[in-house]
């Protein structure tokens, strides 16, 4: 069962949900075999703050341009994987939404769709924990010039990665099982 819980991200509470879970912030880590480490409390980058702050603004070009409203869920559990959540961007009805708001050469390898495998693994991860099929990586950068700031590319789960990170996750409750 998908349990979509009501908190602010960022909130204490949000910390306190995902403190013990893999998220899609670790699903790296989790793909290549690397051990679970629970995430410092990071109070965030330049690049972190701009990317929150234009997150907004990417969600609400994506409502103008498809003409809809978007849900912005907090964090998602799923009873499957009980060693897993995800803090979706958004999302627009069967649609998972993910928001990067890179610069520079990072932002036109996104709309060149050559994704990096930290970005591709994090939007599988949360397709798996919230049971979205279908994901659309909105990609923004404010401060392009020539064409439209935001682009939309729709991504097609890869079932080789999502069937590895499925295995991982079983694998690690199991350890934690034994514990």
């Amino acid at each position: 069962m998908i349990i979509w819980h009501d908190v602010e991200q960022g909130s204490p509470e949000w910390h306190a949900l995902r403190k013990p879970l893999w998220t899609g912030s670790r699903a790296i880590r989790l793909l290549q075999g690397k051990p679970f480490m629970e995430e410092a409390v990071f109070a965030g980058n330049n690049a972190t703050r701009r990317g929150h702050m234009l997150e907004v603004v990417a969600l609400r070009e994506y409502e103008r341009k498809y003409g809809r409203k978007v849900q912005r869920p907090g964090f998602v559990t799923n009873t499957i994987y009980s060693n897993a959540g995800y803090s979706p961007d958004a999302i627009d009805g069967g649609w998972l939404l993910e928001c990067k708001a890179f610069s520079g050469v990072r932002h036109e390898d996104l709309v060149a769709e050559k994704i990096p495998l930290t970005v591709q693994v994090q939007i599988f991860f949360g397709m798996i924990i919230t049971g979205k099929r279908k994901a659309r990586l909105l990609a923004y950068n404010p401060e392009v010039v020539g064409y439209d700031p935001l682009t939309v590319i729709e991504i097609t789960y890869d079932k080789l990665i999502g069937n590895n990170i499925r295995s991982k996750l079983r694998l690690d409750m199991k350890k934690r099982r034994s514990i």
